[in-house]
């Protein structure tokens, strides 16, 4: 009999043994994931309240624009990436309330056995609980050992009926706790359900602001036509003179009118270019605050069907007088008029080059050295008066996608 039960309580400690291996490192991991989706909110309403104070400047023009377009459409895809944030924090609670679940089923079947057992171990005692009977029980021996062995089942016995009662309330405690932890994880997701319920109806109000704006440019759509030709053109003679400039340098440093790469001959070249190269992903935005409006390579115009831009940068959507920055330490190549307002400003790191265009507003001067963060203009507005600034990476005379080489916001 004193077997059975030891085999209860072993099988019972064994159960929360389990339980603490088993469920602890899933708690701790479901936690740290809780933490890294706050944090990723968190990082995304940052971007959206920056990108609100471009729209806010954006839509207080006169007309529609597609400045203001663009900053919807990143303002929606920030409150997408929100709501899917929100979507993957409700599966992790839902989780972890099927978790608490199973662990309460499991609890409640255990602390009913331990009871029923408790119980039998009662019945059991009652049979020898007084001195007489435990005296008789001792006394009735059949030689020494027997007597021995007798006496210490007592004990044992007596110890068991202890040990059974305080695991007994351990399991209730234990109960009680996931029950509490539970009630919490429910009112937890209960906050979070309407947080995407927010976030849905923010989501249907911009998309409705979108569709008001695209109605109004398409109303305007000859004069699209001609800024997107202007661009077109502006893009193509940026480019030109970029590649211009890289080439004679590549020629300058090797003396062969068909070189193919910039020869690197300083120890400072040769830093800056292998210190650049360690940078991809990590270089800081040429702007404290924006976001992309038009991605690097073959684009889509964001209004008109069949329209393409061949980007060879990245353009970055800020707030008008905002200020530009260097990006990386090195030394001023060049400073270009180019086509409409604004300069176009070229930075050397060894064999990779910076483009920022259009600047005004100067603040540095060719072949000045430059540090990482330093101011060099403020940003222009483009044909339809939107500030907006064009970057661009070259690796000697190729083209690099700058996004790839920012960090993430």
């Amino acid at each position: 009999m004193l077997i059975i039960r030891n085999s209860m309580l072993i099988r019972f400690a064994f159960f929360i043994f389990a339980l603490s291996i088993c469920f602890f490192p899933f708690e701790v991991f479901s936690q740290d994931r809780k933490k890294q989706l706050e944090e990723q909110k968190n990082a995304k309403q940052k971007n959206i309240d920056e990108i609100n104070k471009i729209l806010k400047e954006a839509s207080s023009k006169k007309q529609r624009s597609l400045g203001e377009l663009n900053a919807l459409k990143a303002q929606i895809e920030q409150r997408e990436n929100i709501k899917a944030t929100i979507q993957r924090e409700i599966a992790l609670i839902e989780k972890d309330i099927t978790d608490a679940e199973k662990i309460i089923i499991g609890l409640e079947e255990d602390l009913k056995n331990l009871k029923k057992e408790y119980a039998k171990m009662i019945y059991e005692a009652s049979k020898i609980s007084t001195g007489f009977n435990q005296l008789n029980f001792i006394i009735s021996a059949k030689n020494f050992n027997d007597l021995l062995r007798r006496t210490q089942f007592i004990k044992q016995y007596s110890a068991a009926r202890k040990e059974q009662l305080e695991q007994i309330e351990k399991t209730k405690k234990y109960l009680e706790e996931q029950n509490i932890a539970i009630k919490k994880q429910r009112e937890e997701k209960a906050l979070v359900l309407n947080s995407l319920y927010t976030e849905n109806q923010e989501l249907e109000t911009l998309k409705q602001e979108q569709d008001l704006v695209v109605k109004d440019l398409s109303k305007r759509e000859s004069e699209l036509i001609a800024q997107y030709q202007e661009e077109k053109k502006s893009l193509k003679n940026l480019e030109d003179q970029v590649v211009s400039v890289i080439r004679a340098e590549m020629k300058k440093s090797s003396g062969d009118d068909n070189a193919k790469n910039i020869v690197l001959t300083s120890p400072e070249e040769i830093r800056l270019a292998g210190s650049f190269s360690k940078n991809k992903g990590n270089l800081p935005w040429p702007v404290d605050n924006g976001f992309i409006s038009m991605g690097f390579g073959k684009q889509k115009h964001p209004l008109i069907n069949n329209f393409y831009f061949d980007n060879p940068g990245i353009k970055i959507q800020s707030k008008q007088g905002t200020k530009i920055k260097v990006v990386f330490e090195g030394r001023v190549e060049a400073i270009r008029e180019r086509m409409g307002p604004g300069y176009s400003v070229m930075i050397n790191h060894g064999d990779f080059f910076t483009i920022y265009e259009p600047v005004e507003n100067i603040t540095i001067k060719e072949n000045e050295k430059v540090r990482a963060n330093q101011v060099l203009g403020t940003m222009v507005l483009n044909l339809e008066g939107t500030p907006e600034l064009l970057f661009s990476i070259y690796k000697n005379d190729k083209k690099l996608d700058p996004e790839k080489w920012l960090y993430k916001k």
